[in-house]
């Protein structure tokens, strides 16, 4: 075991994404031979601790209290993730305040850069776990999906996702002619976010758009599937599709990749650390403020602008009429879309948490140094 103890204070309870990734974040440092705690384990002061001892702070930063942190902690490093051009103003201070902050990208670590962070800033991956997510998963059992090519589709029901450009480039695509399929994996945020709630936001806003044409099928799932259903979603699919506006990392491209098939997804954000020509069809993009989208009558899903309506942040809108093209070249060429998956998978047996355990290890130590 190491000199030194972490303690962990993070979502290592939730059952989502980011609750995900603080367990496998905790799991990889022990791996590494890190002595780690989870929570306020322990929590006694400075005097009578013989090692030095590191907190890793894995909640919004805004929500720390240094000072408090300070009486029982030789040095405090938070690790977050952003994903927009800029940090939101009131992270600003507690981070400055503390020794050291851990994103996942680059694109996260020059966010951090723009928005005045004076700390030393470290690069930690995320990971996917390749035996997990592999192509030989078994498939989503579907009726009538045999001979159609499968566009799947997993996020959060949320305007960053931008679930109103993938149905509007889906619909205006692809009609009832074309043996394809659209199958979304999503959720809401609200208690009556629900399956039903979801799918009248979709169709009132097909009727928006004048779509009359017979369309090809879309498959909207927004409840909770046990995770051999989850994995089975990724290996039904042909070609993974989501033209998100910004990402810190995006886990379900990892676990595309990891499933064996392409991405299609927007050429900008913390996804660009793993995502290529070879593994994926990258859309067009512009940057600009959240807040044009925002203010779209075209915008059906959760905004969030607490967050992304900040001053100076920007973050990509996907051109429409790239996506379209892409997926249409996904459809039509299936071979393709295999090739790029095989290098997908490839590419992400090199993504590993054990990756993000000695990122972060190295990332600790230089701390403690730099506090000696």
């Amino acid at each position: 075991m190491t000199r030194y103890q972490v303690v962990w204070k993070g979502p290592v309870k939730r059952a989502s994404g980011l609750g995900s990734v603080s367990r496998e974040y905790v799991r990889a440092l022990r791996r590494q031979g890190v002595s780690t705690a989870v929570g306020t384990a322990r929590k006694r002061s400075l005097r009578n601790s013989k090692r030095p001892r590191v907190l890793i702070y894995h909640y919004p930063p805004d929500t720390l209290n240094v000072k408090k942190e300070r009486k029982h902690f030789n040095a405090i490093i938070i690790n977050t993730v952003w994903e927009t051009t800029r940090i939101p103003n009131r992270w600003r201070t507690p981070i400055n305040r503390v020794d050291g902050v851990c994103v996942p990208s680059r694109q996260n670590k020059q966010a951090m850069r723009n928005s005045g962070v004076k700390v030393p800033i470290f690069i930690v991956p995320h990971g996917v776990n390749s035996r997990t997510f592999n192509p030989r998963n078994r498939k989503l059992p579907l009726k009538n999906a045999n001979g159609r090519f499968i566009f799947v589709s997993v996020f959060g029901f949320q305007h960053r996702k931008n679930p109103e450009a993938l149905l509007k480039a889906y619909w205006e695509e692809f009609s009832s002619k074309d043996k394809v399929l659209l199958i979304i994996k999503t959720n809401g945020y609200a208690p009556y976010q629900n399956e039903r709630w979801i799918r009248n936001r979709m169709l009132t806003y097909k009727k928006r758009l004048g779509i009359r044409k017979k369309t090809a099928p879309v498959m909207v799932i927004a409840r909770r599937l046990n995770s051999e259903k989850l994995r089975g979603i990724y290996t039904r699919g042909h070609a993974f599709v989501l033209p998100t506006r910004g990402e810190g990392v995006g886990l379900p491209f990892l676990e595309a990749l990891a499933s064996g098939i392409p991405v299609i997804a927007t050429g900008w954000g913390g996804h660009m650390d793993f995502l290529t020509s070879k593994n994926s069809f990258l859309i067009n993009y512009r940057l600009q403020s959240p807040v044009i989208g925002m203010n779209r009558k075209s915008s059906i899903s959760t905004q969030f602008r607490y967050l992304f309506a900040g001053k100076g942040q920007r973050w990509a809108e996907p051109d429409i009429g790239s996506l379209k093209r892409l997926m249409r070249k996904a459809y039509k060429n299936p071979l393709l879309c295999k090739k790029k998956g095989r290098r997908g998978r490839l590419d992400a047996l090199n993504l590993s948490w054990n990756r993000a355990g000695i990122s972060l290890k190295k990332a600790v130590e230089k701390v403690i140094r730099n506090k000696r």
